[in-house]
């Protein structure tokens, strides 16, 4: 037997809420996954800045140092490089999980004051790329003293990459 609900405004209003909130999620491929629905080949990355410079890491398990190509344009950092496949093209087997896509990846970040880029510092270790990028020293905050007319300093702060 069938209950008769009263109708109630806010309960359909929720309800064609929920209806485009799913039909958005399923029409927008979500960034790292390609169209047929398995996660593409990327390195995930931290980044952070401090007054000198930004600290960078990017994580490649699995790939060799020698596999990898970092470059920089401006204030453009950019990693490439190719997971290899786990197993040959010519290897007949049957995947019990295959989570991991081999192939070709590529992640650039932008930074908001120009690199030095003759002092960029690069390690690997562990399948973990970490890179040190100081800011250009003309980007640099520059403290200046002067001097009040009774002799004594005043600091002032000029920050001209702002």
């Amino acid at each position: 037997m069938a209950m008769l609900l009263p109708f109630d405004p806010f309960r359909e209003a929720m309800s064609l809420r929920k209806a485009i909130d799913q039909l958005f999620e399923q029409s927008f491929v979500r960034t790292g996954w390609s169209l047929a629905g398995r996660q593409s080949p990327s390195a995930l990355l931290d980044a952070y800045e401090t007054e000198q410079g930004y600290r960078v890491r990017f994580l490649v398990p699995g790939v060799k140092p020698e596999d990898l190509d970092v470059s920089i344009q401006q204030n453009t950092l950019t990693l490439k490089g190719q997971l290899p496949a786990f197993v040959g093209s010519d290897e007949q087997v049957r995947w019990l999980a295959q989570e991991i896509t081999p192939g070709h990846f590529e992640r650039s970040i932008i930074f908001p004051k120009p690199i030095d880029a003759d002092h960029v510092e690069c390690t690997y270790e562990h399948g973990v790329l970490t890179l040190w990028l100081p800011i250009r020293e003309e980007s640099r905050p520059k403290h200046i003293s002067v001097r009040s007319g009774s002799g004594q300093p005043l600091t002032v702060e000029s920050s001209l990459a702002r």
